[in-house]
C-alpha cells in the first residue's frame, strides 16, 4: 500500500497501464517479466516497463536509502508440485533504450532471487524487498529479503554490488517469475510495485 514516502508505484488490474498477471502457459519454465496492459485506445504503451525511481539529485551520493517492493499472490497451484522463482532486477537507462522484452534479460543486473520454491496450497502469497542506496561513484549496495507462503526464502541477504551505474538515470527495476512447468491453471499477479523512500 502506497504511503506519504512512495516515490513511485505500479498496481495490478485489467485497465491499461495497470499490471498484468502472468499465466502459467506463458511463463513455462522461461523466466518472465511482469508487464504493464496496453492502451486500450492505441493498442500500445504496455509491455515490460521498469519502475523507476527518477533523476531528482536526492539519491546518488546522499546516503538516502530506497525500498523496492512487490508483493502478490499465486493462484491454480499443484501443492507441493508447483514452484515459483521469483528475481529483482536493476536496468540500467542505457539497457531501456536499446528496448525491452519480457524474456531477454540481458544487460540486467540480478539484486536478488528467491530459488525456486515449491507452493504448499492451491494458492499462496509472495513480497520480495530490496533496500538499496547508490554511492556517488555509481555502486548500488543494499539487501534483498524475500517471502513465499509467509515463509522467509531470503533473509536480509546483502546483495553482490551493483558497480559502475551512470547515476540516478540506472535506478529502474523489473520483477520476473519463473515456474518450474508450463502448468495452464496456474496465475501468478503482481498485485503493487512500489520504491518507496525508507
Amino acid at each position: 500500500m502506497s504511503n506519504a514516502s512512495t516515490v513511485r508505484r505500479q498496481i495490478a488490474g485489467s485497465q491499461q497501464l495497470t499490471i498484468a498477471p502472468l499465466s502459467g502457459t506463458a511463463i513455462g519454465t522461461t523466466q518472465t517479466s511482469f508487464q504493464l496492459n496496453n492502451n486500450a485506445l492505441t493498442l500500445s504503451g504496455g509491455g515490460v516497463i521498469p519502475l523507476s525511481a527518477g533523476v531528482t539529485g536526492l539519491y546518488a551520493g546522499t546516503g538516502q536509502v530506497l525500498v523496492v517492493r512487490g508483493s502478490g499472490n499465486i493462484s491454480g497451484a499443484t501443492p507441493t508440485t508447483t514452484t515459483l522463482l521469483l528475481q529483482l532486477f536493476e536496468v540500467p537507462a542505457s539497457v531501456i533504450a536499446a528496448g525491452l522484452t519480457s524474456q531477454s534479460f540481458t544487460g540486467f543486473n540480478s539484486i536478488g532471487s528467491t530459488g525456486a520454491k515449491a507452493i504448499a496450497q492451491a494458492a499462496g502469497s509472495f513480497r520480495v524487498v530490496a533496500h538499496l542506496q547508490l554511492d556517488a561513484s555509481g555502486n548500488l549496495e543494499g539487501i534483498f529479503e524475500a517471502y513465499i507462503n509467509g515463509a522467509a526464502i531470503v533473509s536480509a541477504a546483502v546483495i553482490t554490488p551493483i558497480t559502475g551505474l551512470v547515476g540516478e538515470a540506472d535506478l529502474n527495476f523489473v520483477l520476473a517469475a519463473t515456474l518450474g512447468g508450463a502448468e495452464a491453471g496456474v496465475v501468478v499477479t503482481l498485485e503493487e510495485f512500489a520504491i518507496d523512500l525508507e
